[in-house]
This record gives C-alpha cells, structure tokens and sequence, in this order.
C-alpha cells in the first residue's frame, strides 16, 4: 500500500497538468475571473503556449511553463492570488501585472 501510495505521488508530481484542468481552477475555483478572458481562450493560449516552447525546442521555458501549471494545481487560491505562481515565473508572462498599461498613439492616415 505504502509502494502504491509513493508511486502516486511521483506520478502526480511528474505529469504537468491539462490546461484546461488549470484554467477552469483560477478562472471558477479561484474565481479569479475576468471578464476578458473564458475558459476556451484560457486553454487554447496555454496549450499554444507549451506548443510555441515545443516548436522553438526551448526545454528551459517548457520546463518553466509545465511547472508553472504545476504551482497552479499545487496552491490554494490565496496563494495564487498573492502571487505564488507568478514570482519565479516572470519570464513566461511579458507583461507586468502590477505596471499601468500605456495606450501608443495610433497614426491618423494624411
């Protein structure tokens, strides 16, 4: 029984999470929702995402990305609200959340 229960874990630790599990946790049971954001685009960016990784053959960013969607699973919501998955993963979202977004200028055809 201890042998099963060990090698549970180990599965459970080795296998990155489904995007779609990870998004349907932070946008419902986190209700960390957004207005611009729904469950399809949430899944389809974060598999685009690791396909992107996949494609470039940039193992140090997949590993950063899977491990990402692991911190997700492994947190509480107040973790993950309080930053939990997003410090030590800076270079996977580029963009700072906690910096004012500026509007550039669009050129008016002359």
């Amino acid at each position: 029984m201890r042998r099963l229960a060990l090698l549970s874990l180990l599965v459970l630790t080795a296998c990155p999470p489904p995007c779609k599990q990870v998004c349907r946790k932070v946008l419902f049971d986190c209700d960390l929702d957004s207005e611009r954001v729904a469950l399809a685009e949430c899944t389809e960016s974060c598999t685009r995402q690791e396909g992107i990784y996949r494609q470039w053959k940039n193992q140090d960013l997949l590993d950063l990305h899977l491990d990402h969607r692991r911190c997700v699973m492994q947190s509480t919501c107040d973790e993950i609200a309080d930053g939990a998955c997003y410090e030590g993963y800076e270079e996977l979202f580029p963009f700072d959340p906690d910096k004012e977004l500026t509007v550039m200028p669009t050129s008016t055809p002359e």
